[in-house]
């Protein structure tokens, strides 16, 4: 039982909770919640798992059958500990995970997410979940991302994050030539996008390329894709939320996939 928020291992979860630096540091992220915490695959490594008193009585069972080294905090703590509003009982401690461009683009007809700068966690959170529920093959986030490690990010993936590969810190030039080299599609969400998603063969090998909240993708990135993509819209407003966008033109793609 820990009861003393100067305990070092808790002092040790909250420079993670508070520090990319940290996280980076020790290759390690916190997820919360036992929905999220359930999604975490066997094979996923798990260094360490806290949970509340209240937790620990009320899910013996779950607790039981867990593997990683698990440590009881009182409930008065562990709330002083939590990232929400309203904490569960339960966190755990995760080793990240790594991967190369090559290891990623490996289907013939996969599609893809690229994220140029994007800022708002709740934005890359949400992104990242709606692309695995339409069978996005892999996530490629660009130097100047929000840190896919945040712990506001990790919770708006919903687990999504462990079901497919996020590549971090990519620079977007060298993965574009990568693109090209291997005959990918690139096409990227821009206010004076071409055409319209459903007036492009979207049934093929993509990439689609979402940028800046305010800004979008940048002129440089713009020029080097094979396509500018825009959404219809008849109203008044000038842009759509990053995420909103995302979720439309992936639908699309996964329109033209269906049989």
């Amino acid at each position: 039982m820990i009861e003393s928020i100067k305990n070092k291992k808790l002092k040790w979860l909250i420079m993670l909770q508070k520090s990319k630096k940290h996280r980076n540091k020790e290759k390690v992220f916190i997820v919360e919640g036992i929905k999220i915490i359930k999604e975490i695959p066997e094979k996923w490594e798990i260094i360490s798992i806290f949970v509340s008193t209240s937790f620990m009585q009320e899910n013996y069972n779950v607790i039981n059958n867990i593997s990683s080294n698990v440590f009881e905090v009182s409930d008065k703590v562990f709330n002083s500990l939590s990232d929400t509003k309203t904490p569960q009982g339960i966190l755990a401690v995760c080793k990240q995970k790594t991967f190369c461009i090559d290891e990623i683009l490996k289907e013939d007809k996969g599609f893809y997410i690229i994220l140029e700068n994007i800022q708002d966690p709740g934005n890359l959170g949400t992104i990242i979940r709606t692309g695995d529920a339409l069978g996005a093959k892999g996530i490629f986030l660009t130097k100047g991302t929000v840190d896919l490690y945040n712990p506001k990010v990790i919770r708006s993936t919903m687990g999504s994050i462990f079901h497919l590969p996020i590549l971090i810190d990519v620079d977007i030039d060298e993965l574009l030539t990568k693109l090209n080299e291997k005959n990918i599609f690139t096409l990227s969400a821009h206010l004076k996008g071409e055409k319209y998603p459903y007036e492009y063969d979207l049934n093929r090998a993509l990439a689609l390329i979402i940028g800046n909240e305010a800004n979008g993708i940048k002129d440089s990135t713009a020029k080097k894709t094979d396509a500018l993509v825009k959404i219809p819209m008849l109203g008044k407003a000038e842009s759509l939320n990053a995420a909103m966008a995302s979720g439309i033109l992936m639908y699309e793609i996964v329109r033209q996939r269906i049989k």
